[in-house]
């Protein structure tokens, strides 16, 4: 008997069309997905001092050792949404900071795109409107499997005639090999920055130098101008660090600029780990999508003050609570007291106080964000499971920190 409508978490597709039959889930071919679900527990236990204890035992270790801390850190964050919640609340009575690690790239595109302005859609717009698509800096399939599949080529789109025109603007090593692909703009990677300024300008009726407007680089232009739906795709990662402020300020502004005379959508490439759920939650929970500390009473939002790898670098925190679910990363290297809430599948660690977690939407049910930012889905449990989730351990800690005050 088929369970259909699985949700998997392990990318930003968040794809829904799996099946579960017989305690196994159809991956539909995606090699994430597979591996993803047939991740199974090697570390069940949870630690103290490195010796066993059991949950409730880890989590009042947990919450002495969290309570001691003058400003501690919550990071991690690859939790489903119930996880998250459950953080942010430990976060706020605990007086501390939390962020998601690594979220850097995501908070300055948000920044930009809120003091700029930009355009964005669904994923089912795209599959169902764009008819030409430009996927800039890398292959989206290599994170998302089935980019292609889901966005470009899907089984009916409604209101486009035709497959649409696929453009990749990028170095010739990170170009995708789906041939879909119809058009390859290949550059230098240092040179990857001016294609796109001489893309923007040529699509804002600029005069550009005959030897930087390359004729595929017009084309393109008149091709996104002449698009009744145009759809730009981006891997800021791509860009060296000093050139990724510029380079998205340079696609907003293309956009912007596109529909004015037709329609056009953009987005990062991206979403790991439930990592728009992670801005998304602390957004709706305490006004901020990162980089948040309640070290006032009141959450304050830094985002150069409360960058969690700043802080732990810096040794401006006393204790780190890590959690991981949704992936097996296990924390950074520190000197720093540390609990980590680990998925039961990460290698063991050193940290003073470990809770082995279950995986959402494989150890128990949950929700997660799409990298669209605008729908959350579902997660089943795919097998019976005893591990607690993060929600379940966060909350464990807090009711100690509860008897304690």
């Amino acid at each position: 008997m088929a369970a259909l409508d699985i949700a998997c978490p392990f990318c930003g597709l968040v794809c829904d069309d799996l099946a579960l039959a017989d305690g196994r889930v159809d991956a539909r071919g995606c090699a994430k997905s597979a591996a993803g679900f047939a991740r199974t527990p090697s570390v069940a236990e949870h630690r103290v001092a490195g010796r066993p204890a059991t949950l409730d035992a880890a989590a009042a270790a947990a919450a002495t050792l969290l309570r001691g801390a003058r400003l501690p850190l919550i990071s991690g964050l690859a939790a489903d949404v119930a996880g998250l919640r459950a953080l942010i609340a430990l976060a706020d009575r605990l007086g501390g900071v939390i962020d998601r690690w690594g979220s850097a790239a995501q908070l300055a595109n948000l920044s930009l795109l809120q003091r700029e302005g930009g355009m964005t859609a669904t994923f089912g717009e795209i599959a169902n409107r764009a008819d030409a698509i430009v996927l800039i800096g890398s292959d989206p399939a290599v994170a998302q499997p089935r980019f292609f599949e889901r966005l470009v080529r899907p089984r009916h789109a409604l209101y486009r005639p035709g497959a649409p025109h696929i453009a990749f603007i990028g170095r010739e090593s990170a170009a995708p090999a789906d041939p879909a692909v119809s058009e390859r703009i290949l550059v230098e990677g240092d040179r990857l920055l001016d294609a796109v300024s001489t893309l923007a300008a040529l699509a804002n009726g600029q005069k550009v130098r005959p030897e930087i407007a390359t004729a595929a680089l017009r084309g393109l232009a008149d091709r996104l101008a002449a698009a009744h739906y145009g759809a730009i795709a981006w891997d800021i990662a791509a860009f060296a660090p000093p050139l990724r402020d510029a380079a998205t300020s340079i696609l907003l502004h293309l956009l912007r600029r596109l529909t004015r005379k037709t329609r056009c959508v953009g987005w990062p490439i991206g979403g790991e780990n439930n990592a728009q759920g992670a801005s998304q939650t602390m957004l709706w929970q305490a006004g901020w999508p990162g980089r948040i500390s309640f070290a006032e009473g009141t959450p304050q939002h830094d985002p150069w003050l409360y960058d969690a790898e700043r802080l732990l670098m810096a040794g401006e925190v006393d204790a780190l609570l890590w959690a991981s679910a949704l992936s097996a990363t296990p924390p950074p290297p520190t000197s720093v007291p540390t609990v980590a809430l680990l998925a039961a599948d990460a290698p063991p660690t050193s940290a003073a106080v470990e809770i082995r977690v279950g995986i959402p939407g494989i150890d128990h049910a949950g929700t997660v964000m799409r990298a669209d930012t605008v729908v959350a889905l579902p997660l089943r449990a795919a097998r019976p499971s005893a591990l607690p989730s993060i929600a379940a351990a966060a909350a464990a800690i807090l009711a100690h920190l509860a008897v304690a005050a």
